[in-house]
């Protein structure tokens, strides 16, 4: 389903205007939805669908370039192929989504957590493919954000120094998790999203539903990904196998 407060219709023809899909053609005014001193929120389709039946969510801080760049192009195809707004923004967010290294150590690092057996997939490379109705991937900032013309890292300035991104966690991102009713295990990519999830959002969600706890950020750019992966792996795996204890009970 299309995200409840989805602005994809708003920027739909703006879209099929663009004559190129760079930085010169979207970080624009056309595109821009809000900024804060060196932060800019700009408008992508890359968050606009909401997959309303998943068992999993990963979260990220926000849509980098690379994605945003991709969920434009996957965007300009589908519109002009006349598929529905949903079925556009649902392609948008297949295609754009932890793509190349990133992806690839994400399944790494769920695989050692054995994920893939609580919903018997042979790996947690299916939840991208075969089992992607498992799966909903999302970000705090919704949109793509940027400081000082560079992806926003989460970190500086710190998410909860700026009232700019307030509405974007409290109102856009809990409209997602409120709108998938069985939602067993959010997984926040690095320290910066568990921060947020475990001070502002756990307090709100169902406690059928947890959040796992120590999960690295897995970009190629993390140099401590395995060693934080290692330091937090039994607690981790605590958390995987309660809730395949849970499950198995129900």
């Amino acid at each position: 389903m299309l995200h409840p407060n989805s602005l994809f219709s708003k920027y739909k023809n703006k879209i099929i205007d663009l004559k190129q899909v760079d930085q010169n053609s979207i970080l624009t005014s056309h595109f821009l939805l809000e900024e804060d001193s060196d932060i800019k929120i700009y408008y992508a389709p890359h968050n606009e669908f909401v997959n309303e039946k998943a068992k999993v969510m990963i979260v990220g801080i926000t849509p980098g370039w690379s994605q945003t760049q991709r969920a434009y192009q996957t965007a300009i195809s589908m519109i002009n192929k006349q598929y529905t707004d949903e079925q556009v923004c649902f392609q948008c967010k297949v295609d754009s989504r932890f793509a190349g290294t990133m992806r690839s150590n994400l399944i790494n690092m769920l695989d050692e957590l054995k994920l893939y057996e609580i919903y018997n997939l042979t790996s947690c490379s299916d939840l991208f493919a075969s089992g992607c109705d498992l799966l909903h991937t999302t970000s705090l900032i919704k949109y793509p954000c940027f400081y000082k013309g560079k992806n926003y890292s989460g970190y500086t300035p710190a998410i909860q120094s700026k009232k700019i991104f307030e509405k974007y966690i409290l109102n856009e991102f809990m409209s997602e998790v409120n709108t998938i009713e069985d939602l067993e295990l959010i997984i926040p990519l690095g320290a910066a999203v568990e921060k947020i999830l475990m001070s502002d959002v756990q307090p709100y969600i169902s406690c059928n539903c947890k959040i796992l706890k120590g999960f690295p950020h897995p970009s190629g750019l993390n140099a401590h990904r395995k060693s934080q992966f290692d330091e937090n792996y039994a607690c981790m795996m605590e958390m995987i196998n309660e809730l395949k204890l849970n499950r198995d009970h129900n």
